[in-house]
């Protein structure tokens, strides 16, 4: 986990106009609350993860950037593990190379 330096503000911590920190069932029973109220059925809160890194690398991320955020220790990591192109986004590439064969 990276150190807090001088410019990390301790309030992004904090639930909102408390002083105690987010407690980490806190976020998965929130998490839980939403999947159910929207009749998503029960995914693992480590899925937010992969869909973060898929949308961040569909959006032009660049993969060392995103590894980054993600605090892993090479691109490979990310790339192998957390990105999971979708069929669409496959055709989509594609069929951006299309004018280069015509």
């Amino acid at each position: 986990m990276n150190k807090l330096n001088e410019n990390t503000n301790p309030n992004d911590f904090l639930l909102s106009g408390t002083e105690k920190y987010i407690e980490p069932r806190t976020y998965f029973n929130r998490y839980k609350q939403i999947l159910l109220n929207l009749d998503l059925g029960i995914y693992n809160f480590h899925a937010l993860r992969h869909t973060f890194a898929t949308r961040c690398i569909e959006n032009g991320c660049d993969p060392k950037t995103l590894s980054e955020i993600l605090g892993h220790s090479s691109v490979k990591i990310t790339l192998e593990r957390y990105v999971h192109p979708s069929y669409e986004n496959k055709v989509l590439m594609m069929n951006q190379l299309k004018p280069l064969y015509l």
